[in-house]
């Protein structure tokens, strides 16, 4: 029980050097993330299998970069190199199941959680609250509708994006009006190149992060050279970061198209085309969803948002003793630097993620992250009541410590670690699916299908869909460059798949909700099958190639 009590310096005298060793932190946050990933994500072993056509796609391209595919040269996804690194690791672990996937998602919110701990410790007693808040703090971002069905670009990224969070956080709470350290600069630009291979429309988090340290030099230090210096530090960590790819990209010949698909296409194609008031009418339109969508996340914002505003306002109204004791029982000291730094954090955030116009259910999830300051100000009033009537029994010595025995943290963290599983079991939409068995998976009936054909190594072409899964379950390496229908150009994916089906080259094509082309003269229907569960309705049909001559059973 002593791991969630130890006797070290308490928040009351805390510093930046402030540890809690090793051991805890690792135990509770590894245990809190398998927890909830078991729960929450499509890719645990209590789902049969994560049918999200985008997960299935980065899988298919991560399996194939370790069977010598290049991503953007030889096989066409918009998602970043680093994710599907993340895949194609997940893939050695299991080549048909998303049980490796299901690993890279503990370990990535082993990450997230373990930020979200430390930014705890820099508002709360380090020893008792962060750790009853942060299985609670998981639950509620993991369970929420914008984490989707698990195995996102945004869930992978999410733990850079807390921990550029807390080095911020830390930096304006206990440095501030000291420049950031180069060390702390180039961390933080290591944190965003990694964002932004995997994802970047969620960098707008980091240009505001340089941007306040950049001010924070400029204004505090009054040192143009420091700053300056920081942004070139900053940038050099993202170089750092993306040296990697460069070097795996131009050893194989491929910079070009990586450039071409990863960043031109993106952001020239993909966006919407709209005026500027068009813009910000949709850009009100989808915030106005996500909020819907994920009430109890925003709420948690919001109620964040009112007690650091409240609290900054405070510092600047009292002046006597008592006055301000009595403040200190409800608002936390904040100063107006950090809300500055909180308030650019989330805005560019925000404003990078939507101002292209083009939103799906899971883009918000990187916001989440917010949700920690939405808990601050209920264990921080908690706190003070107790640390009050400690010092009440003491005849008024000022108290230190940890404000709970060990004992009764011990105990409410179990309590707290119970009650995030019932928020992730009740709040999580997947829990609603976890009752489908593989044979009642059309999945599985066309694999069973294609596996009893005979054909060696059958060519598959999903068509009218993304990756349905099929090149997963069936361990398949894609024929051609666009082995799925993309959105992108989508009538030049149409006519560049068209060529292999007439052609002959697959042996197999799997459509969804539309008849396949050149069905009857080329393949024949071999079976067909709606899918229906929670929010999820399609039907999916398996065509074979005329001229194989196998026959259903």
């Amino acid at each position: 029980m002593e791991i969630f009590a130890n006797t070290l310096k308490g928040k009351y005298d805390l510093s930046d050097d402030y540890h809690d060793g090793g051991i805890k932190p690792f135990v509770w946050c590894l245990l809190c993330a398998f927890v909830t990933m078991t729960i929450c994500s499509r890719s645990s072993f209590l789902y049969v299998f994560n049918l999200w056509d985008d997960a299935n796609s980065f899988f298919t391209v991560g399996k194939c970069i370790f069977r010598g595919f290049v991503p953007y040269r030889d096989l066409f996804d918009q998602k970043g190199i680093m994710l599907y690194f993340i895949y194609g690791f997940a893939s050695l672990i299991s080549a048909t199941t998303f049980r490796g996937v299901f690993v890279m998602e503990i370990i990535a919110a082993y990450f997230s959680l373990k930020a979200i701990l430390k930014i705890y410790q820099l508002f709360l007693e380090p020893r008792t609250f962060p750790y009853i808040l942060t299985p609670l703090t998981g639950a509620v971002i993991y369970s929420s509708q914008n984490f989707y069905w698990g195995g996102s670009a945004e869930e992978f990224l999410f733990p850079f994006i807390m921990w550029g969070m807390y080095l911020s956080v830390r930096y304006f709470r206990l440095q501030y009006p000291r420049p950031m350290d180069y060390k702390t600069v180039l961390t933080g630009g290591i944190l965003a190149g990694c964002v932004l291979h995997i994802k970047f429309n969620s960098l707008g988090f980091f240009f505001g992060w340089m941007a306040v340290v950049f001010f924070a030099d400029l204004f505090a230090d009054r040192n143009i050279i420091k700053a300056l210096g920081s942004c070139g530090v900053f940038l050099g960590g993202m170089g750092i970061a993306t040296l990697p790819w460069l070097i795996y990209f131009g050893a194989n010949r491929a910079i070009g198209d990586w450039v071409y698909v990863y960043i031109y296409k993106n952001v020239f194609e993909y966006s919407e085309h709209l005026s500027l008031g068009d813009r910000i009418a949709k850009f009100y339109d989808i915030m106005k969803n996500h909020f819907f969508n994920n009430t109890p996340v925003y709420i948690l914002i919001l109620i964040g948002m009112a007690f650091f505003i409240a609290s900054t306002i405070s510092s600047y109204m009292y002046e006597d003793r008592n006055a301000l004791f009595k403040r200190d029982r409800f608002f936390a000291k904040v100063s107006i630097v950090e809300l500055i730094n909180l308030g650019v954090l989330f805005f560019f955030l925000v404003l990078v993620l939507f101002i292209g116009g083009v939103s799906l259910p899971y883009y918000s999830f990187p916001i989440n992250g917010f949700v920690v300051f939405g808990f601050i100000p209920f264990c921080y009033i908690i706190e003070k009541f107790l640390k009050g009537r400690i010092e009440k029994n003491t005849h008024g010595r000022s108290y230190d410590g940890a404000i709970l025995d060990s004992s009764i943290a011990f105990g409410v963290s179990i309590i707290s670690f119970a009650v995030a599983a019932f928020v992730s079991w009740f709040g999580s939409i997947n829990v609603k699916t976890m009752g489908l068995k593989a044979d009642e998976l059309w999945l599985y009936k066309f694999k069973d299908y294609i596996e009893s054909s005979g054909i060696e190594d059958p060519g598959l072409i999903v068509e009218f869909a993304f990756d349905v899964g099929l090149y997963t379950v069936c361990d398949l390496e894609p024929i051609c460059y666009y082995f799925q229908t993309q959105t992108l150009n989508m009538d030049e994916v149409l006519a560049y798949q068209k060529k292999y089906l007439h052609n002959g080259e697959a042996d197999f094509i799997v459509t969804c909700d539309h008849p396949a082309e050149g069905h009857d003269d080329y393949y024949f229907e071999v079976m067909e099958q709606r899918c229906q569960f929670y929010n999820f309705d399609h039907t999916y049909t398996l065509y074979q190639r005329n001229d194989v001559p196998y026959e259903p059973q």
